[in-house]
């Protein structure tokens, strides 16, 4: 939040309003004067005019504005409210043509004592002032909603305080307690707690993934088992950690992919607990997955939600630390160095288009959530599913027959929902690229879904 300082404009005793009848005094610079007069001077109620647009009404003693009275400036600002010897001094309202206004305690022109201002960007401040700035205990709350509440100095947060965000940080915390100089946190007891957390939850990494590849059953010979790997890249929204396991879930159940799936998940709830999400643990992931498999016809389902850019790289961001995004080519690296041969890969991201002319070979069906020039929708933290997710996954996946089945219809969803809750923006516009070779061999593996019972 900005620094808060407010200088009201002084009564240089030029003014203006319009009246009825004749002065009952002519200034020497213009002011008209519609009331009382005592020994030469203004006395009682009264109201001043002058030509430039200025003007006073209320009450004057001896020739000066005192107790209550209203003053418009030549620049549109007004405040009403107590004066002393000519000056705003006591409880009163002050406001300015670009929607600033204060209400509360003045001394001298200036905001002094307890009072609440409002800025010009709809930045609240409240409390108590000193000189035209908070100081002491106060509360700020930003347009964006959020809010602090605590010490301030010379108009900044400034010693013990509290910051609520309206929206989660990137780490995916909602709040901060700590203490403050000139505006900058200087201690966080919270984060500092939470970073010894993650550097403890790091030493189990290695562990927790070791576990998850060791646990893959290998491929049966004669049979097309598909293999299933998850990647919710970026911890600071839960909505991709919800996302990747409802899908892990989906698959072990109804493609019998248990025993032969992953999921590599940044999250602020699972890091101690599961795998992260980095460039080295998908690369890992998918060797081990090509060691486990039969190359010649087992099929690898690789899903990955998260953020996307305009660069088209795959946002992978853990809490408190900082991990390298996954770029569309470095992704097409890695699946080449796997060695595996049929692949089908689903990218929940903005741009996620992008990517296709990386992953694209004879045996690989590439399905995402937008074009390479588009942003998608969904990804907020309190959702269950992106736009797409929920499109493709939850609605239309179990009705269909295919993953292109799937596809066109949740194509068809998206484009609904887009066109009732997101109107003002542009389609994210979906995209398949599929090849023969591996419709053939997907045909052949939901043939056996279906001779087995085990699907559609």
């Amino acid at each position: 939040m900005k620094r808060l300082i407010l200088i009201c404009c002084v009564l240089a005793a030029h003014a203006a309003w319009a009246a009825d009848g004749q002065p009952d005094v002519t200034t020497p610079d213009g002011g008209r004067y519609y009331g009382a007069v005592e020994g030469g001077k203004f006395q009682g109620r009264g109201r001043i005019e002058w030509p430039n647009g200025a003007a006073y009404q209320g009450w004057f003693e001896k020739g000066l504005f005192d107790g209550r009275g209203r003053y418009e400036a030549p620049s549109g600002e007004i405040y009403e409210g107590d004066f002393d010897k000519g000056e705003f001094t006591g409880q009163g309202t002050y406001s300015r043509p670009d929607g600033a206004r204060y209400r509360g305690a003045f001394l001298k022109w200036r905001m002094h004592g307890e009072g609440r201002f409002v800025d010009a960007n709809g930045d609240l401040f409240e409390g108590s002032f000193v000189n035209g700035e908070l100081n002491g205990q106060g509360k700020a709350v930003s347009r964006s909603g959020d809010v602090y509440e605590g010490e301030f100095r010379q108009g900044l947060f400034n010693g013990k305080g509290v910051l609520t965000y309206a929206r989660p940080r990137p780490d995916g915390s909602r709040q901060v307690t700590g203490i403050w100089r000139n505006g900058r946190l200087i201690d966080d007891p919270d984060r500092r707690a939470a970073g010894l957390a993650v550097e403890t939850a790091l030493l189990t990494q290695r562990q927790l993934l070791d576990s998850a590849l060791a646990a893959l059953a290998p491929g049966r010979p004669g049979v097309i088992d598909m293999y299933f790997l998850a990647v919710g890249g970026d911890g600071s929204q839960e909505v991709f950690r919800r996302e990747a396991q409802f899908v892990r879930s989906q698959f072990d159940e109804r493609f019998g992919t248990r025993n032969r799936s992953i999921a590599l998940v940044n999250s602020r709830n699972t890091f101690g607990s599961a795998p992260m999400a980095t460039v080295s643990s998908i690369g890992e992931a998918l060797k081990a997955i090509a060691a486990r498999m039969n190359r010649d016809e087992d099929i690898l389902f690789l899903f990955l939600t998260s953020h996307g850019t305009r660069e088209h790289e795959l946002a992978l961001a853990q809490n408190y630390m900082t991990l390298r995004d996954l770029p569309a080519r470095e992704l097409g690296r890695l699946l080449k160095e796997s060695g595996i041969r049929w692949k089908v890969i689903v990218l929940s991201a903005c741009y996620a288009g992008g990517f296709i002319d990386h992953l694209k070979d004879d045996s690989t069906m590439v399905i995402t959530a937008a074009r390479g020039d588009r942003a998608s929708f969904g990804c907020a933290d309190e959702n269950d599913f992106t736009y797409f997710g929920r499109a493709f996954f939850k609605e239309a996946l179990p009705k269909s027959r295919s993953f292109q089945d799937a596809f066109a219809r949740a194509d068809a969803l998206v484009a609904e929902w887009e066109r009732k809750e997101q109107p003002k923006e542009e389609r994210s516009l979906p995209q398949i690229h599929s090849t023969p070779a591996i419709s053939a061999q997907l045909a052949r593996w939901w043939a056996t879904r279906t001779n087995s019972g085990s699907g559609h």
